[in-house]
């Protein structure tokens, strides 16, 4: 019994057109109406932060291949909760904090992917990457006094986040960022210190449980999404007290 060849194929060698001899074409008006309707257009995506005024989701850019530098006027509790949000999108977060203590649970479920300490140090130890390659994406999140450096958040896959109830004046870092997010009306001085009369009178109309945004120019009001889960594991202390009342 013989095996059964395959076929001969000849050998057709490609031929690349000359573009410049090629006929001039015009859309016709349909074919034009279709192309316009195929353009792609950007997705806000990011790490989820609330629910605007509208019911649409409202993220913030992180981590992001551009780089991020963000400022959040309000308490330390917002820093634990945005590095919760990108320990969950695979970033590795370093903490530079003045209340260590309060970070303990978060340590715990996050193990060697959150560094808690009492300043920058030489950040980012491992070079920023895209997720899933490398180490991933790098974040830090810092609650001190004393601004980071805003050079920190050139360069991409890295995330740099300062929070604080009064940022000090003439802050490089806060004159670069591009996101400010404000927790709560009684910010509306520092506000309008920073963001200018406008944003002022925005914050200072915040009603109870919402936040501010300002980005790009525009400024959105937010309300704060957060779930059982997250509460219990950034505020142990205050769950184990509400047990034993």
């Amino acid at each position: 019994m013989t095996t059964p060849q395959a076929p001969h194929v000849p050998h057709v060698p490609r031929v690349i057109p000359e573009l410049g001899r090629l006929p001039a074409a015009r859309w016709r008006p349909a074919e034009a109406a279709a192309a316009r309707a195929l353009t792609l257009t950007p997705v806000g995506a990011g790490v989820h932060l609330g629910t605007g005024t509208a019911g649409q989701p409202v993220t913030l850019p992180a981590p992001s291949p551009e780089g991020a530098g963000l400022g959040v006027l309000g308490e330390s509790l917002f820093g634990r909760l945005f590095a919760l949000r990108l320990l969950g999108v695979g970033a590795r977060v370093t903490a530079a904090t003045r209340v260590p203590d309060k970070w303990r649970g978060l340590t715990l479920a996050a193990g060697d992917r959150l560094t808690v300490g009492d300043g920058v140090g030489r950040w980012p130890e491992r070079p920023p990457s895209a997720p899933s390659a490398g180490d991933g994406p790098q974040a830090l999140v810092c609650d001190l006094r004393r601004p980071p450096s805003a050079s920190l958040a050139e360069g991409p896959w890295r995330t740099v986040v300062h929070v604080a109830r009064n940022p000090p004046r003439r802050s490089a870092f806060w004159a670069a960022v591009r996101t400010v997010v404000v927790l709560d009306g009684q910010y509306a001085e520092v506000a309008e210190r920073l963001l200018g009369a406008g944003a002022g009178a925005f914050v200072a109309a915040l009603r109870g449980g919402e936040i501010a945004v300002f980005r790009d120019g525009r400024a959105e009001t937010v309300r704060l999404d957060l779930s059982p889960g997250e509460n219990a594991l950034l505020t142990p202390g205050r769950r184990q007290r509400a047990a034993t009342a």
